[in-house]
């Protein structure tokens, strides 16, 4: 197949896999700025482990609704749950969010051994999700709840940017940084249980990362690193789904090596020029 024709089959035969997995990088690169930023990169990991085990929970209890609804109700619940035991201080940070990366794994492992065998391997595919069966219905789910959280992230930045990075200021300037830190990780907990669903959540946690570790070596403005890191979200997608269909690949996890590979070229660049 010639690469004409191999570009025509991704444009017509998946073109809400393309659409969707653009969607979600784009998503996810604007949030990893706040989640590297902030170093806590294990946060991204554990909630989308959650939100695994919360599709699991929801497709062996509720099998004929939609997984994504599950994922998010449970997701939602553990980070209001860790918001506030992060902030408490009596438990080490590592600490609450190891014991809840490993429960939440220990979880789907023990909701796929009770479920009956015929359905084994239907949730163990739904877990993994595939960016390449993104039907319009996932796409329009993915599509809304971006532009929603986004535009929440637009209306209060100030207020995250405060308690994300200079709490300090924001408690001297009356912002109540408890409830505002609560919301950022609620945005972070809807974002990684609909697109975990949907593109999985290999997909998921490395764009969680990826995209703002190469913008931070690129820009030092606060602004354009928000900036940087979109565009190295929305690059890989096509290129990774190109290689996908060209090498034989499953397709979230090259969409990922594509982003490491944008990764590594950019460190090298930045070295070059040091």
């Amino acid at each position: 197949m010639s690469d004409l024709e191999l570009v025509r089959t991704i444009l017509v035969e998946f073109p809400y896999g393309l659409l969707g997995s653009l969607v979600a990088a784009v998503l996810c690169g604007y949030l990893s700025v706040f989640i590297v930023s902030k170093r806590i990169v294990f946060v991204g990991a554990t909630l989308t482990q959650v939100a695994v085990a919360g599709i699991a929970l929801s497709h062996l209890l509720l099998p004929h609704s939609g997984a994504e609804v599950g994922a998010m109700v449970v997701t939602l619940t553990v980070v209001v749950a860790l918001a506030r035991l992060l902030r408490s201080g009596h438990v080490a940070r590592d600490t609450v969010l190891g014991i809840s990366f490993v429960i939440a794994i220990a979880l789907r492992i023990l909701i796929i051994q009770v479920s009956p065998a015929t359905e084994v391997a239907e949730i163990d595919a739904i877990l993994k999700g595939d960016m390449l069966f993104v039907t319009p219905d996932q796409f329009i789910m993915l599509a809304v709840t971006a532009a929603l959280l986004l535009a929440v992230h637009l209306a209060f930045q100030k207020e995250f940017m405060y308690v994300s990075f200079d709490p300090d200021t924001a408690t001297t300037q009356g912002i109540r940084a408890e409830r505002w830190e609560i919301l950022f990780y609620v945005t972070i907990a809807i974002a990684i249980s609909v697109a975990t669903r949907i593109v999985g959540d290999v997909f998921v946690f490395g764009f969680l990362v990826l995209p703002a570790a190469t913008a931070a070596l690129l820009a030092r403005r606060m602004s354009t690193i928000f900036l940087v890191s979109v565009i190295a979200g929305a690059i890989p997608p096509s290129l990774g789904l190109y290689a996908a269909f060209r090498l034989d690949l499953p397709a979230g996890p090259t969409t990922v090596a594509v982003s490491f590979i944008l990764f590594i070229v950019t460190w090298i660049f930045r070295r070059q020029r040091a």
